[in-house]
C-alpha cells in the first residue's frame, strides 16, 4: 500500500479554512488535489489550466469515527484540539490523515461555491 492510498485527508474543523485559507487553497482550485498534479499547479498554460476546468470546488462535511480500526494520523491531536478550543485558541484544528472509507451515510453536506456554508469562508477558490 502506498503512502497516500486509501486515505482521506482531513480537517477536525472548519476553523483551518477561515484562519489560513492558503491551505486549501490549490486543493480546491485543481481537479484531483495534490496526489496527482500538485507537479503541473504553477504551469501558467496546457495541464494546470485544463485541470481548473475540470470539476468544481467543494467542502464535504463527514462524521469519522477515529478509534475505528485503521492507522489514523491527528497532529495536532484531538486533546490539544480540544483544550484549545475550550481556552479560546485559535484557530483550534488538526488535520487528520483518515485510512478508512468513509461511507456515503456519514456525509452529512457538500457544499460548493454559491452556497452560505461555501460563501461564508472569504477566499476560497469559486470556479
Amino acid at each position: 500500500m502506498g503512502n497516500r492510498e486509501g486515505q482521506v485527508c482531513l480537517t477536525l474543523s472548519a476553523e483551518a479554512n477561515s484562519h489560513d485559507i492558503n491551505g486549501v487553497w490549490r486543493l480546491l482550485s485543481f481537479w484531483g488535489g495534490e496526489a496527482i498534479y500538485w507537479q503541473h499547479c504553477d504551469d501558467p498554460a496546457g495541464l494546470a489550466q485544463r485541470l481548473r476546468c475540470l470539476g468544481r470546488p467543494a467542502l464535504v462535511t463527514a462524521y469519522v469515527d477515529l478509534a475505528s480500526p485503521g492507522r489514523h494520523l491527528v497532529f495536532k491531536s484531538v486533546v490539544h484540539t480540544f483544550v484549545g478550543k475550550a481556552i479560546g485558541y485559535a484557530p483550534a484544528n488538526a488535520d487528520v490523515l483518515y485510512r478508512n472509507a468513509i461511507p456515503p451515510q456519514h456525509i452529512e453536506s457538500i457544499a460548493f461555491p454559491g452556497d452560505p456554508a461555501y460563501d461564508r469562508l472569504p477566499g476560497l477558490p469559486t470556479v
